[in-house]
């Protein structure tokens, strides 16, 4: 591209020295090696912003087809960490609604009966995307509302879940320990305490919250591998 400018740059200086022409020709002939000039600098412009552009949505095609399989693994922990939540509330509902004669009547069946739960941080798959973002990629995403809700799902949804998640296991290390502490006592005690039933009503309050919020994450990480589908599909 160089040389082809440097060539015409030649001709035009050549041609405004030529004694031989008129002012007109020499008027003409310059405009149209100008107008050359200007026609190979902006086509040259053009196929490498082409090229680079192609470059970015192949880019572009490779994270999403990653980010799909991230999003189908967040998809089934997200539905387990609901599932494992919703047998804990259940679990926390039935303690809530003990009495003392309910107690005794589970201690003279011997029915087993007791606070659990499997309340922990879910894996969720969030490297790819950390690695295209801090590489200053995301732009390169030409579907304004794909990237919409991609950053919606990375920047809200999973850290909403996480943050969540955290406040549940302080209050299950609460109740735990307090579980712990009173083991000796007779587990009437225990049950029947009104600050353990004040823990119980506080955890299963902030759990039901956070079935919302699986939900949500399963709903956008389903929507968003819809969107990656039509387009790949185009």
């Amino acid at each position: 591209m160089q040389d082809e400018i440097t060539k015409h740059s030649k001709k035009i200086y050549e041609t405004a020295k030529n004694p031989e022409q008129t002012l007109g020709d020499k008027v003409k002939d310059i405009i149209i090696e100008i107008f050359i000039i200007v026609f190979a600098v902006s086509l040259s412009i053009w196929l490498h912003s082409w090229s680079e552009h192609k470059e970015h949505q192949r880019e572009v095609s490779e994270f999403l087809l990653d980010m799909k399989e991230d999003l189908n693994s967040d998809i089934n922990n997200n539905q387990a960490a609901k599932d494992a939540l919703t047998k804990t509330i259940s679990n926390l509902t039935f303690l809530e609604s003990l009495t003392e004669s309910k107690v005794d009547s589970l201690i003279k069946t011997k029915s087993p009966f007791g606070f659990s739960s499997s309340i922990g941080t879910t894996k969720l798959s969030t490297a790819n995307y950390e690695g295209f973002k801090s590489s200053g990629k995301i732009g390169y995403i030409d579907n304004k509302d794909l990237k919409k809700h991609i950053l919606k799902y990375y920047q809200e949804a999973l850290p909403n879940i996480l943050e969540v998640e955290k406040i549940n296991a302080a209050q299950v290390i609460k109740i735990s320990d307090f579980w712990a502490e009173n083991a000796e006592q007779d587990i009437r005690k225990i049950v029947l305490s009104p600050k353990f039933k004040t823990m119980l009503e506080s955890f299963r309050s902030t759990s039901k919250s956070s079935l919302g919020l699986y939900q949500d994450a399963i709903g956008q990480a389903a929507q968003i591998n819809s969107e990656i589908e039509k387009q790949a599909a185009k």
